[in-house]
């Protein structure tokens, strides 16, 4: 079983929250994550390419806080296609309200995030924090406490569950977290409308039914199994609507 959650990190020079998301193994020994400027799908699915990458397994179960972050269609699609690849079965386990047990764990892990990596980083560069952040992991996986291991999941665990190594590309695990949200047909001028949102695509499709897939990189545009369009601004439209 994997054990995932948010935390807040700093706030930016312009105001920006940083998120901070990270994952370690039953046995709390080995720690993967991802910082973001935005709490929403993304900083999950990364924190789990993050984790599927640095351990060369894929978990039985995932379990993570009652976050809407986790329990939204990309993340589900996401764990549910990547379980295919490797013919295997991920049951995802959310937090249940009022109901925390297990959550202890990553609450104590993210108090000690606070001590040993927030409180010593004041930078106000995101790509510097991101940056610090990999040293840190890789730090926190092989210094503290971990040496052990050398930040590798518990052989134990691996051997119980006779695990093979999963052996992914960080483009191949990109390209599984994508989930087709919704079918539209194209109006005038090339305009289509997504939750309230206006998103603009080529005025040649006008009439024309086409698929909108939610991905990491954004909104892309299917045509007849083709991709017409990447809609880079999708995931800044959809967290101001949420702001």
């Amino acid at each position: 079983m994997w054990h995932g959650d948010v935390m807040t990190g700093t706030r930016l020079a312009d105001g920006t929250l940083l998120y901070q998301c990270t994952i370690e193994d039953d046995y709390s020994r080995s720690y993967a994550g991802d910082i973001q400027p935005r709490k929403d799908a993304r900083i999950v699915v990364r924190a789990l390419i993050d984790a599927i990458l640095r351990w060369k397994s894929i978990p039985t179960c995932f379990h993570y806080d009652n976050g809407g972050e986790a329990k939204c269609s990309l993340v589900q699609t996401f764990i549910r296609n990547v379980a295919q690849k490797c013919n295997q079965t991920i049951t995802f386990i959310p937090t249940q309200l009022y109901h925390p047990q297990g959550n202890g764990k990553k609450e104590r892990a993210h108090k000690d995030d606070r001590r040993d990596f927030w409180r010593k980083n004041r930078s106000k560069d995101i790509k510097y924090i991101q940056k610090k952040f990999e040293s840190y992991l890789k730090w926190r996986n092989e210094k503290k406490g971990h040496f052990a291991l050398k930040g590798k999941p518990s052989m134990t665990r691996l051997q119980e569950n006779k695990k093979p190594p999963r052996r992914f590309t960080r483009k191949q695990l990109e390209n599984l977290a994508k989930v087709k949200i919704a079918e539209r047909i194209v109006k005038p001028l090339g305009v289509v409308y997504l939750l309230n949102k206006i998103y603009h695509v080529d005025p040649k499709l006008e009439g024309q039914k086409v698929e909108l897939w939610e991905t990491l990189h954004g909104l892309e545009v299917h045509k007849e199994e083709k991709i017409f369009h990447l809609i880079t601004e999708y995931w800044k439209k959809v967290n101001d609507l949420k702001s």
